[in-house]
């Protein structure tokens, strides 16, 4: 017994750039109640696949077995009421009769996705491309396997619920089900268009007038008067004889000279760092001066109600400068005209953990006057000068989640906290809460990327070099 949705296309797995996600957020309420009856033997749900229509689409050389089912199971192995992946590890069909008798016991590896909370929604995120399939469960990879194997066969995902256990009905709830196509075709794993980009230089000192606030650069896409931002051009200053942009080897790089430079509004500090420009309306544009490329935690305009950002990245040269860390915020979310910033991801050094800055509180309007704001920290992964690592920064209605990995995706840390509830497993042991107010439907956030240093420039400091370099960089609204 079935009631499942099935996603229209087709797609060749072994595509070289293309990378298909399935999101999905689920809940099985009570799937042990319903489960009571059944045999031993019939004991699990399916609520996502990824199956398969043939070597066409008209169905030839189809087989009836999934690639992947994610299932939740009463028991097995004395292991009760966990998630699953099975994963078939080979393309027999084993319905045939020509099949070995041991075929079904013999072609699935099962995969331990953790205990299942059948009170809250469990976040998966299944990834496939260039033959490989991973899976997230909670943010954390649980699967990352080659599946070349099955490359000759059409795919396709599926959600919903699969029963295959006896007297009884499951339920199964969808907070989320989306699915996202990444074509890194041409080697570029981002778009930039997405993007804006502030510089250490002034108007002045780029463009030659303007005043003496920070440069930005704007893409194509902005018909702007500024200097367009893209993938081949070098933003470079002649002055200093350092670019701060430029792409090589399919990782862009940001740098800035501790020497040189001015800041923006509501800081002293300089910066090489993208700024997102959210498209909110069918004809967008790329100012800033209002809400329009900024999203709301329930965007109306959208639909969206959970925003996340993720970046793979490697620090590449930091100043040594005695007695100041090499302190460097290489993500965040920022809300629109407020001073405040909801979240800095910073890095301060080879030994250190990286920390995530945070304040729970906020004042409208810019106003860096605020009493009652409180920063706080908590504590993610270490991550040494020349070691690729990844990041996460999501919020939702919920709250915040924040994590980093290894390059691989594994070795995951992470804290998540929730708008108006109490959190201490902070970098002081101290008690903090971020107000619900962040997640007020009239704030208006956007994320930023790149480098954004944490000491004021100097010209003692001149030569003195943040060089950061992104392999990855992508935001998802859903």
């Amino acid at each position: 017994m079935r009631s499942e949705v099935r996603e229209r296309e087709n797609f060749n797995i072994s595509e070289q750039g293309v990378f298909r996600t399935l999101y999905a957020d689920v809940r099985l309420p009570e799937i042990n109640l319903a489960m009571a009856s059944s045999p031993a033997n019939h004991d699990e749900v399916t609520f996502l696949q990824i199956h398969n229509k043939g070597t066409d689409t008209s169905g030839i050389g189809a087989i009836p077995h999934p690639l992947l089912r994610i299932v939740w199971e009463q028991e097995r192995n004395s292991i009760t009421g966990h998630y699953w992946a099975v994963v078939k590890n080979n393309a027999i069909d084993c319905s045939l009769p020509s099949s070995a008798s041991d075929c079904y016991a013999t072609s699935y590896d099962r995969y331990d996705l953790g205990k299942a909370d059948l009170n809250a929604f469990t976040r998966f995120e299944v990834k496939i491309g260039e033959n490989t399939l991973t899976i997230k469960e909670n943010d954390e990879q649980k699967v990352n396997v080659d599946v070349s194997y099955w490359q000759h066969l059409l795919s396709y995902f599926k959600a919903g619920v699969y029963n295959q256990f006896e007297n009884g009905e499951a339920k199964v709830q969808f907070k989320q089900l989306g699915l996202t196509k990444t074509d890194h075709t041409d080697s570029i794993a981002w778009n930039i268009d997405d993007w804006k980009l502030t510089i250490p230089a002034s108007k002045n000192d780029w463009y030659g007038f303007g005043g003496d606030s920070a440069a930005e650069l704007e893409p194509e896409r902005c018909n702007s008067s500024k200097d367009p931002l893209s993938n081949e051009e070098s933003v470079y200053q002649r002055e200093i004889d350092l670019s701060y942009f430029n792409v090589i080897d399919g990782s862009m790089h940001f740098r800035a000279d501790m020497g040189y430079g001015t800041s923006t509004a509501n800081s002293s500090y300089i910066r090489s760092e993208l700024r997102e420009l959210y498209i909110s309306t069918n004809s967008p544009d790329c100012s800033t001066s209002d809400e329009e490329t900024s999203w709301y935690i329930e965007d109306s305009r959208t639909g969206a109600t959970s925003h996340t950002l993720n970046a793979t990245l490697r620090i590449n040269e930091y100043p040594k400068i005695d007695g100041q860390l090499p302190k460097v915020v290489v993500g965040q979310i920022h809300g629109w005209k407020i001073s405040q910033a909801l979240v800095k991801l910073l890095w301060e050094g080879d030994n250190k953990p990286v920390r995530v800055i945070l304040n729970d509180n906020y004042k409208l309007d810019n106003n860096k006057d605020c009493t009652d704001c409180n920063a706080f920290s908590v504590k993610l992964g270490t991550y040494a000068v020349n070691e690729d690592w990844q990041y996460t920064i999501r919020a939702d209605k919920e709250g915040l989640f924040l994590a980093t990995y290894d390059a691989d995706g594994s070795n995951m840390a992470s804290h998540t906290l929730k708008w108006g509830e109490a959190y201490s497993d902070t970098a002081n042991n101290k008690s903090y809460t971020l107000t619900e107010r962040w997640a007020s439907p009239d704030i208006a956030f956007y994320f930023k990327a790149g480098i954004y240093p944490q000491f004021k420039p100097d010209n003692a400091y001149r030569g003195e070099i943040f060089d950061v370099s992104f392999s990855a960089l992508s935001t998802l609204h859903q």
